[in-house]
């Protein structure tokens, strides 16, 4: 185990959401050179229910800086959800975390752009949806600050990590590269940096090169995914050895290979 790590929320039993511990861990695709987990973690529960992939991911991305000599740069998704717990939480750690704004991306979408009036039709629909604009706010305070913010804002939906070999200012560098040669429209061409929003579904079996091209740079990703219904990891290399060392226990007679984090 690594120490000297943010410590955990503390668990307040007059919470009356449900409690249903978030620990299993599955292996969803191998795709494109990566490999795609997906950890199932419900919106909405007792936030204490998050403890266990709290210490899991706590490990997993101490594991990858301390051991391997990779960068870990934090983000927050804040904009793509309206839960007031999510922004009281934000708000209450701004001043120790230092957020910087920039614009989150779906490779796989597409580009972002100004509304036109065929999207003021299609949100006025019974299922239509205009284009959206993803802020994402970076911890830019140094020490514990990224691990405290993932831990922190985990079971809210919002967290995105991105875990690294290259410098930090050349992989924003080279993604902000990426994405301009992306999006076309001038208004979001402004931002200072750009991070990908990744999915499984971007991840399918017919990967397309400009998701490859955007995480060529990562080694390890993760991502609350709403529309997964879960924490997304992709990873450049094979996990299952890492995953035992961090006490990860492996579970039989499934039909994918899924694993039992540690409590």
């Amino acid at each position: 185990m690594i120490v000297n790590q943010p410590l955990l929320p503390t668990k307040n039993t007059e919470d009356i959401r449900i409690y249903l511990p978030v620990k299993e861990l599955s292996l969803e695709g191998q795709e494109g050179g990566f490999e795609s987990y997906l950890i199932p973690a419900p919106r909405g529960l007792r936030p204490d229910s998050y403890d266990p992939a709290r210490a899991f991911l706590q490990e997993l991305v101490s594991y990858f800086t301390a051991r391997l000599g990779c960068g870990h740069e934090s983000f927050i998704q804040v904009g793509q959800v309206r839960e007031q717990e999510a922004t009281r939480l934000f708000a209450d750690h701004a001043r120790d975390w230092i957020p910087e704004a920039g614009l989150g991306v779906w490779p796989h979408r597409p580009a972002p752009r100004m509304w036109k009036m065929e999207d003021m039709e299609n949100i006025e629909s019974a299922s239509g949806t205009g284009p959206m604009l993803h802020s994402v706010f970076r911890v830019t305070a140094h020490a514990n600050a990224r691990l405290d913010a993932m831990t922190t804002m985990l079971g809210t939906g919002c967290g995105l990590q991105l875990v690294s070999h290259v410098e930090t200012a050349v992989l924003l560098r080279d993604l902000k590269g990426l994405f301009l040669g992306f999006i076309q429209d001038r208004v979001f061409r402004i931002f200072p940096w750009y991070v990908p929003l990744i999915e499984k579904a971007a991840l399918a079996e017919s990967m397309e090169p400009f998701t490859t091209s955007v995480l060529r740079g990562i080694s390890l990703y993760i991502r609350e995914s709403p529309e997964d219904g879960g924490i997304l990891i992709v990873s450049a290399q094979p996990l299952a050895e890492i995953f035992a060392q961090l006490g990860c226990k492996q579970m039989e007679r499934e039909m994918k290979p899924t694993w039992t984090l540690a409590e």
